[in-house]
């Protein structure tokens, strides 16, 4: 008596990403230090090869430097990126069970919670920038602006953002369509929810963000 054979695994877009680009390498023919020599951003060999391992999701930059290097879609790159990270991210979420809200617009964004998703979303559709990469991108003069361990504690839903770091921390991913004066809207409506759930002692359900960074 034949074994039933059981249903597929469900596709996981991260491994999907990381044999895409392994294809691509193989039909170009190219040694990850030829790569490295050709890609404009000058990634190292080694980062290149960890893009394609499918143990993490690699950062944007990297994924479109080695698509390019290989000759490969970029259009097709973006999409099976979006989807790898994406999948990261939702598997980064709550526990079932725990609340959550959809990510919204600037001008429908009244609570912390809500103002966190947001920010967790500009960093993802910014290529998932790290934290070292948003500091370095807000440094004037020698001075961040967005110090890596202030904005990992926010990002984390452990505190609320000051103003000015919400406002260069936008500046920094540089993907709102929003102008500045519609996220300092946003500011102080999340801040005025705080002021307001803390002074009724109300219990956040999602994220009991009380202090500002």
């Amino acid at each position: 008596m034949g074994r039933t054979s059981s249903a597929p695994a469900e596709a996981d877009p991260v491994v999907e990403l990381a044999q895409w680009l392994r294809s691509l390498r193989q039909q170009a023919g190219l040694a990850y230090q030829q790569m490295a020599h050709t890609t404009p951003a000058g990634f190292a060999a080694a980062t290149l090869w960890r893009a394609a391992r499918g143990t993490t999701v690699p950062r944007w930059p990297v994924v479109e430097a080695f698509a390019t290097a290989c000759g490969g879609d970029l259009g097709q790159a973006r999409r099976m990126w979006t989807a790898a990270a994406e999948q990261r991210r939702f598997s980064r979420s709550p526990a079932p069970g725990s609340r959550s809200e959809p990510v919204l617009r600037p001008e429908f964004i009244h609570t912390p919670a809500q103002l966190l998703q947001a920010m967790r979303a500009m960093q993802l559709e910014a290529g998932g920038l790290s934290l070292r990469e948003l500091e370095a991108r807000a440094t004037s003069h020698g001075v961040t602006l967005l110090p890596h361990s202030t904005v990992g504690t926010v990002l984390r839903g452990e505190r609320m953002p000051s103003r000015m770091l919400l406002i260069h921390f936008v500046q920094a991913c540089g993907v709102s369509r929003a102008p500045t004066g519609a996220w300092e809207d946003v500011w102080e409506r999340a801040d005025a929810y705080r002021q307001w759930a803390t002074g009724n002692n109300r219990r956040h359900d999602d994220h009991p963000l009380v202090r500002a960074a």
